[in-house]
């Protein structure tokens, strides 16, 4: 290999057997300004170089595995009929992940639509060079603009909304891309089954807003007792489609399913299927939870170690207590983070050595205190808040939440490190 790169011209070639060995003559470059691609298998430990390289470090880091992403996708792929396209959820920065980096790393993947909350979610895409079209679900009329000049497609899910949008396009002498939202159960947006005479009436009188799909949103597929009436939700959605279609020069996208009800309701796949928590390694219904692989880590370091007398007590309130005495470690991640307060006072727990330390206190706003008596630690060492090792779904439930709230509460503080081997 260094023959190689000698061969191609390579200039200033250095060369260290260990990571440690670099990291110790990194200052000995001056780089300023300066493009640098940080490349390597996983056992090399390269994350630290570029730790080091930042000018901005934070002690606490969100490690994104790619290929485990890649993984998941595929396996959900493996559930569909050959011809059942996927749409990826990237919205809330891609469940916390980073919606640049993921959208971008999806379009690779083979993925056929995209789809974000709010408008400003999807502009910012497409100035990320993303290219896949971008379903918008909660668009505002003050975004009419922005969707054409970026070429987003708003969800329409009101019989009012669609008359703005009509009137709006019209009066441009535009014409765009929507989607409609039928509300089969979920009882949050969506065209309601007495709004359907209306809407087919509006459909006939705006040829200049296209329909690229009817989707509906199912309340509880992954909740096995609402079997029932999650097939009543998408019966219903079968029969409302049924009334528009004809109306439509062309035959639009239909999807229901969200991760759960790709896993559980197969028969259901329609023309698109919505991968949305399935994707970044959390499988709500629990069948399949061995076959997907954690996306994220959430880690950070030890700031310092304390041994504390009997009857000391920790944090805001004196709410830590060490009847005994003992030892504590700080770390450098609070709620200001995405660390949630409830997991204060032994309701949660990190891993450092690979073994439980409990949170002792409450959860500050930058730190948070763990009990370490029975452990060996010391500054400077890891402590994993979750993943593979610290699974989301118990995490939550611990504190009475569920995966989607931890993961989309990291806050944008908190360094994203890609991996992708």
């Amino acid at each position: 290999e260094l023959q190689r790169l000698t061969e191609l011209g390579v200039q200033n070639l250095h060369c260290w057997d260990q990571t440690e060995d670099l990291l110790t003559h990194l200052g000995d470059f001056q780089l300023e300004n300066d493009l640098i691609l940080v490349t390597g298998a996983r056992p090399f430990g390269l994350e630290k170089v570029v730790q080091q390289l930042q000018q901005r470090v934070h002690g606490t880091t969100l490690e994104i595995n790619l290929n485990a992403l890649t993984h998941n996708f595929n396996f959900y792929k493996r559930l569909l009929k050959p011809e059942t396209k996927v749409m990826v959820m990237v919205k809330a920065f891609a469940y916390g992940g980073g919606a640049p980096e993921i959208a971008n790393h999806i379009q690779t993947m083979g993925a056929d639509y995209l789809a974000v909350a709010f408008t400003d979610e999807g502009v910012a895409l497409r100035q990320q060079g993303i290219h896949l079209p971008i379903m918008v679900l909660n668009p505002l009329e003050e975004s009419f603009a922005s969707c054409l000049e970026y070429q987003l497609e708003p969800v329409v899910f009101s019989p009012e909304f669609f008359e703005n949008l009509a009137n709006w396009t019209k009066s441009n002498s535009k014409t765009m891309k929507i989607h409609l939202d039928m509300d089969t159960g979920m009882h949050r947006l969506g065209f309601e089954r007495q709004h359907l005479k209306h809407l087919k009436q509006l459909i006939q009188e705006n040829p200049q807003l296209q329909v690229a799909s009817i989707f509906t949103h199912l309340a509880a597929a992954d909740e096995s007792e609402e079997n029932n009436y999650t097939l009543q939700q998408l019966e219903d959605f079968k029969q409302m489609t049924e009334e528009l279609l004809p109306l439509l020069p062309q035959k639009p996208l239909l999807h229901a399913l969200n991760s759960a009800g790709i896993v559980s309701y197969p028969n259901y796949q329609f023309d698109m299927v919505r991968l949305g928590i399935g994707l970044y390694g959390v499988e709500v219904t629990g069948n399949y939870s061995s076959d997907l692989l954690p996306v994220s880590q959430l880690k950070t370091t030890v700031s310092q170690v304390k041994t504390l007398p009997a009857g000391a007590t920790i944090g805001y309130s004196r709410r830590g207590k060490l009847p005994q005495g003992g030892k504590i470690a700080t770390l450098p991640i609070g709620y200001a983070d995405g660390y949630d307060r409830r997991f204060s006072n032994g309701n949660g727990h990190v891993l450092i050595h690979g073994k439980k330390a409990p949170v002792i206190g409450n959860v500050c706003m930058d730190m948070v205190m763990v009990d370490v008596s029975d452990l060996e630690v010391e500054a400077g060492d890891e402590a994993i808040i979750y993943g593979a090792e610290i699974p989301l779904a118990p995490l939550a439930k611990e504190i009475g939440t569920i995966p989607y709230e931890l993961l989309t509460h990291i806050s944008s503080r908190v360094k994203r490190i890609y991996f992708l081997d």
